[in-house]
């Protein structure tokens, strides 16, 4: 007689961050595209959809850090593109430098210069980026104009991410 075997349970731990940059990209995406309130285009998404709380804080906690430190996120990253002009961005292009960088500040700002938290922002982004555009020559320049800025945010980050 055989012995049957025993289903594993496999907990799923879901990257609420990860999550909450997805939803981010739709609501700087719409921002940029059609003008409106960011925290307005959250709500909307927001009731169309049940969100976990840890995402939307995350998300809530990007906005509110973005809307505070706007004109700063956008220089910081027109400071860092090289032969190319913000305005000439692609909606989602900017929509996901502006949340990288408002997450880079955070991160500064907080004192978490720990390079798993940095790595981790930037794959997340490149990954959003691959998905969303489906172009490598997006994905090379959204990495190339990160790297620049972690390295120059953070010291001790030497590391890029290879593509």
């Amino acid at each position: 007689m055989k012995k049957k075997k025993k289903k594993r349970k496999v907990k799923v731990v879901k990257n609420y961050q990860r999550l909450a940059r997805d939803l981010l990209l739709k609501v700087f995406y719409s921002y940029d595209h059609k003008g409106y309130d960011l925290k307005s285009i959250l709500e909307e998404y927001t009731s169309l959809k049940k969100v976990n709380q840890e995402v939307l804080d995350h998300a809530n906690k990007v906005i509110n850090f973005f809307e505070e430190n706007r004109e700063k996120v956008d220089e910081l990253i027109k400071s860092h593109l090289e032969k190319w002009r913000f305005e000439r961005l692609g909606y989602i292009e900017r929509a996901l430098l502006r949340i990288a960088f408002s997450e880079l500040l955070m991160l500064k700002e907080e004192g978490k210069d720990n390079e798993f938290f940095i790595k981790r922002l930037i794959l997340d982004t490149l990954d959003l980026v691959e998905c969303y555009t489906s172009s490598k020559e997006s994905v090379k320049f959204v990495n190339g104009v990160l790297g620049r800025v972690s390295r120059e945010l953070f010291k001790n980050y030497e590391d890029s991410i290879h593509i």
